[in-house]
């Protein structure tokens, strides 16, 4: 559509809708008003009033006619019969009021009666609880017996207790059985001396030395120390790692509560040790621990028991 068009056609609307309110516009009144100008007759000097003017000037003039109403009792008397059904009214509905707000008072009366109540219970609890927690000074003391039953703690302590008091006992010793592993052509590295000794069962404990204890960790059987060119040292564990091992010593301790199981153990685990690392066991005098030489220092072992009174 073109433009020219569209503006055709608005302006055909706007013609019609001027049209329409010129149609539909209310004529004005012609009827001259009071307010109009007065034309004085030049003879006379009268004013000269149209006829349409006279009328409307003697209808305003005109008194109004108003009818008096005289007032009748019967309307009066059904007027104060209403006024009366209203106030009876009013009075019934403040009457039905009252028990509502007296049922209104007496459970704010109930209220604070609670609430009062539930004071006094707290002050009586708080009471209660300052009496039970005062100290008594008239209370018999309760005696404290020895413990005599069975504990697994206990049993543990006294456990730990045995294996240092037997380990200090190496200190105190009164002779030694020694049997020494040197590996063959090399020395050992100390990372490898580690591996052995844990695999064999061995735990580092008091003085630096590795202890092999029972099956039942309730002995210790003997110990092992390290070969250096001093002598038997004991381990640093920090720098094991990096160290090189000549030799291992094994020692049991004199006297001992179970010498027979020690001996025989110490030797075994020697000689396995030593297959490990192709290593040779002497004895403490540098000599090859043959088998005659094992069952000698058996026996001595063995007969030191024997011959002494206290045990370890």
């Amino acid at each position: 559509m073109e433009i020219t068009t569209v503006v055709g056609i608005v302006i055909a609307v706007i013609i019609m809708l001027f049209g329409l309110r010129i149609l539909f516009k209310k004529p004005a009144n012609a009827a001259p008003s009071l307010d109009s100008e007065l034309h004085v007759d030049t003879d006379s000097q009268q004013p000269v009033i149209p006829r349409h003017v006279r009328d409307q000037l003697q209808s305003t003039n005109e008194p109004s006619s108003i009818e008096r109403v005289e007032p009748k009792l019967a309307e009066s008397v059904v007027e104060l019969t209403q006024d009366a059904k209203k106030a009876a009214a009013k009075t019934e509905h403040t009457e039905a009021k009252a028990p509502v707000v007296a049922e209104t008072t007496d459970q704010v009366e109930s209220k604070t009666d609670a609430a009062k109540d539930q004071t006094i219970q707290a002050e009586q609890t708080v009471a209660k609880d300052s009496a039970e927690h005062s100290v008594n000074a008239n209370i018999e003391k309760a005696e404290i017996s020895e413990f005599e039953d069975e504990s697994s703690i206990l049993d543990e302590h006294l456990h730990e207790q045995q294996r240092v008091d037997e380990e200090s006992a190496l200190s105190t010793a009164v002779e030694f059985i020694a049997l020494n592993v040197y590996p063959e052509r090399r020395v050992l590295s100390g990372e490898k001396t580690l591996k052995v000794l844990l695999k064999y069962g061995l735990r580092f404990g008091e003085m630096a030395c590795f202890h092999r204890y029972s099956q039942d960790d309730s002995k210790l059987l003997f110990s092992v120390l390290q070969i250096t060119d001093e002598g038997a040292a004991g381990f640093d564990l920090e720098t094991l790692s990096t160290e090189q091992v000549k030799g291992l010593a094994f020692f049991l301790a004199l006297p001992h509560s179970d010498v027979q199981n020690a001996f025989d153990t110490m030797d075994s685990l020697s000689r396995l040790i030593a297959r490990e690392i192709d290593g040779t066991v002497y004895d403490q005098n540098n000599q090859e621990f043959t088998p005659q030489l094992r069952e000698q220092w058996r026996h001595h072992a063995i007969d030191y028991r024997a011959g002494q009174t206290a045990e370890v």
